[in-house]
């Protein structure tokens, strides 16, 4: 009897620590969750791509801020409960506070001054070469009545949100609350600018993205290069692939986090040949779990050049 005391005691106690080890789990999970998004707070608008990176960010935060303190088994683990309390928790940090105080109105035509940038290798734009376009030039294709719905603080905001990515003129048209035709304007103006450029499709398909000098990756050049890489690979998804290496600005990123369209078979072998091909190269491992970046060649140096 009193060995099945002492056991039942030992179960106890042990069960007890498991609890208060999963607290602390949650807690430390939940903590670094909340500091990749503010630290994301002026990321991509588009909720799907912003929680991708926030969870992407946060895989990355776990092995800064673990590497060499924990074992392996327990760092592989607190992933494993990372992609099941990522659902749970996201949903409740981000969610609008109530408190949140309204838009302050637009005061006229001051100057930009944007939030400050993310990280060099966390930017998706040369934001200081768009910055200096927008006050320069921009503020001359604009409209200057007050209380305009298009103004140089909202384009940049748009701007900066599409990272690079293709757009369509109903986005444009949605995030400014301007008709078709005024949308269509101000994006020809735009192109015609050098602000903007037009992948030259026709109707629906018709699509518009930064110019590629405000890009921190070198567009045409890798996209010459994947199309090399990925010949066979249906032209959509190529496409594709190659828009979000470029929407990632030379950031690296886990394998088994991209590409989201892939299989894993398929991702693996697409990893692969961008390897071969010199467009990735590994920037860390976890265990199995790799981390790669765009190759520093397809990158715009930080003096300008090309």
């Amino acid at each position: 009897m009193d060995g099945d005391k002492g056991t039942g005691l030992w179960e106890a106690a042990h069960q007890g620590l498991g609890a208060e080890e999963e607290k602390l789990d949650r807690a430390l999970v939940a903590g670094l969750m909340l500091e990749v998004v503010l630290e994301t707070a002026g990321s991509p608008v588009d909720p799907k791509t912003r929680c991708r990176l926030v969870k992407t960010r946060l895989k990355d935060t776990l092995v800064t801020h673990l590497a060499g303190r924990v074992t392996l088994d327990r760092f592989h683990h607190l992933l494993r409960k990372l992609d099941h309390w990522f659902p749970l928790y996201y949903p409740l940090i981000t969610a609008p506070s109530p408190m949140r105080s309204a838009p302050a109105a637009d005061q006229g035509q001051a100057p930009l001054t944007p939030p400050a940038p993310l990280p060099l290798a966390r930017r998706a734009l040369r934001e200081d070469r768009l910055r200096v376009w927008l006050n320069d030039k921009g503020r001359d294709l604009l409209p200057r009545r007050p209380h305009r719905k298009l103004n140089v603080g909202k384009l940049w905001e748009f701007l900066v949100g599409t990272r690079g990515r293709w757009f369509r003129l109903k986005d444009f048209k949605q995030h400014f609350r301007v008709d078709r035709k005024t949308a269509w304007e101000y994006l020809d103006k735009f192109r015609r600018a050098g602000l903007l450029r037009h992948n030259r499709g026709r109707s629906a398909a018709v699509r518009y993205a930064l110019e590629t000098g405000f890009l921190a990756v070198r567009a045409e050049a890798l996209g010459i290069r994947m199309r090399e890489a990925l010949p066979d690979l249906p032209p959509d998804l190529a496409d594709q692939v190659c828009e979000d290496l470029i929407a990632s600005g030379g950031e690296a990123f886990w394998e088994e986090d991209w590409h989201n369209r892939l299989d894993v078979s398929l991702r693996q072998e697409v990893i692969g040949r961008l390897e071969a091909m010199e467009v990735l190269e590994e920037a860390a491992q976890a265990g199995e779990s790799r981390k790669f970046k765009l190759a520093r060649r397809w990158l715009h140096d930080q003096e300008g050049r090309f």
